[in-house]
């Protein structure tokens, strides 16, 4: 399955409610592709920071908050792995999707297939933590993740193949950041 197809899949099967805090480059740009959100946060130039990012807002909010979070992203913010396992927000769900590269900046290697991330996440403090692995049931895989009780991660191994590049999300910073405040303002 590829990166694109698993965003789609994990996005068809929340609900309207969740916030969804998508990495940057390839995984915000195919989250807005497969289904745009007013509840979705794009980041932009933040590489290491979904997590980060996801845990402030399960530290303020009652909604689910999902990371849409890449392997190499991960490594590069580890930090905030551990910050979401000793802080152990029960609605944060942090989705890897790990194709073994940095594919935004051009394909390099990641260690992810040498560093098991759902040990770490356990390691860290997570509630819940599973890999699929390429050719697993990966729908199985989402709603197992989805249903469990949070902080959950899954590392989801996803083909590196890219044949159709999303576009750019056709939105400046400044009005992604204000949809995304305006969805979320307290009514």
């Amino acid at each position: 399955m590829t990166r694109a197809e698993s965003i789609a899949l994990a996005l068809s099967l929340l609900g309207e409610g969740d916030i969804v805090v998508a990495a940057d480059g390839a995984i915000s740009r195919e989250a807005y592709r497969a289904l745009d959100r007013a509840r979705t946060f794009y980041m932009l130039g933040s590489m290491g920071q979904v997590a980060s990012i996801a845990l402030g807002l399960a530290m303020t909010r009652p909604e689910r908050i999902v990371a849409l979070d890449g392997d190499g992203n991960l490594l590069m913010g580890f930090g905030g792995l551990a910050m979401v396992g000793g802080l152990k927000p029960a609605n944060l769900y942090h989705l890897v999707l790990d194709n073994g590269c940095y594919a935004t900046t051009g394909g390099q290697p990641a260690l992810s297939r040498m560093v098991d991330l759902a040990a770490a996440a356990t390691g860290a403090g997570y509630k819940w933590a599973r890999r699929c692995l390429s050719g697993g049931d990966a729908r199985a895989a989402i709603e197992s993740w989805l249903a469990a009780r949070g902080p959950a991660l899954l590392d989801l191994e996803v083909t590196g193949e890219d044949p159709e590049p999303a576009p750019r999300v056709p939105m400046t910073p400044e009005e992604m950041a204000t949809r995304a405040r305006a969805a979320l303002a307290v009514r």
